[in-house]
């Protein structure tokens, strides 16, 4: 029904995905693209980007770039508009992680993390607000996020600082662009079930991963559980949605 609504018709729409050679970001390409949507898929993993590339069934378009090289992107990006078109939608999914206690945590390791986290999408939003960047009628940024933006955790501080961040950026950019029609909003997922997750949690011991899995009455997600969250908030079906921050997280933030 609402396929035929053309509400889920991407067929129109350019998104350019951060963090799309693999995890939450691979998944999210693979799904606006069965839906018909033009992709720009941006990664520091130029064989995980070409890997994405094979499984989406529409036309998309490659961009390795560090995004600790913040001042770098944007050329890269505007470059790449220039060769594919404008973009209706913009999905910062792209991170890293840092389980890392206070008392060993260094300044540098801290300011790389909210570079990559942080700085990179707020610089990517200005570059997709630049008018010359972005079209529609209902543009629409999307920031992924954290639990861990909404609660604490012990030697996640880092982490956590960078993703908070986000929400701050999202509510605030939100009212700002408001008169331009570009919707800003986050999701803020549980734990997920990706290589990311996989890497971290080699330093966890048996008791903390089974005290992991509680926090979430519903189980740990799949990174299509925020795909499909990512695909609604860039579809026209959310054309009245800004500025809010949506929990997808099997019940983490509800306990």
């Amino acid at each position: 029904m609402l396929k035929e609504t053309g509400f889920l018709d991407f067929s129109a729409k350019n998104i350019l995905i951060t963090g799309a050679g693999s995890g939450i970001g691979r998944t999210t390409a693979v799904t606006l693209s069965s839906l018909g949507a033009k992709l720009v898929l941006l990664d520091i993993n130029e064989q995980g980007l070409q890997e994405t590339q094979k499984l989406c069934k529409n036309i998309s378009s490659v961009l390795v770039h560090d995004l600790s090289d913040v001042g770098g992107l944007k050329k890269a990006v505007e470059d790449k508009v220039a060769e594919t078109g404008k973009l209706n939608g913009l999905i910062n999914v792209a991170g890293i992680p840092c389980v890392q206690p206070l008392k060993t945590l260094k300044a540098e390791t801290a300011e790389k993390v909210f570079r990559i986290n942080t700085l990179a999408v707020l610089e990517l939003s200005k570059i997709f607000c630049s008018i010359k960047n972005h079209q529609g009628d209902y543009p629409s940024i999307i920031n992924i996020s954290s639990v861990y933006g909404l609660v604490g955790s012990a030697a996640n501080v880092a982490y956590s600082m960078s993703k908070t961040a986000l929400h701050g950026i999202t509510r605030s950019l939100a009212i700002e662009m408001a008169g331009k029609n570009i919707r800003v909003n986050c999701i803020a997922p549980g734990f997920i079930k990706t290589e990311m997750l996989d890497g971290v949690a080699v330093s966890f011991d048996n008791e903390y991963n089974q005290r992991l899995q509680a926090l979430h009455p519903m189980g740990l997600g799949e990174a299509q559980d925020i795909a499909n969250a990512a695909v609604f908030l860039a579809s026209d079906m959310s054309k009245w949605i800004t500025g809010t921050i949506l929990s997808v997280d099997g019940g983490f933030t509800a306990i």
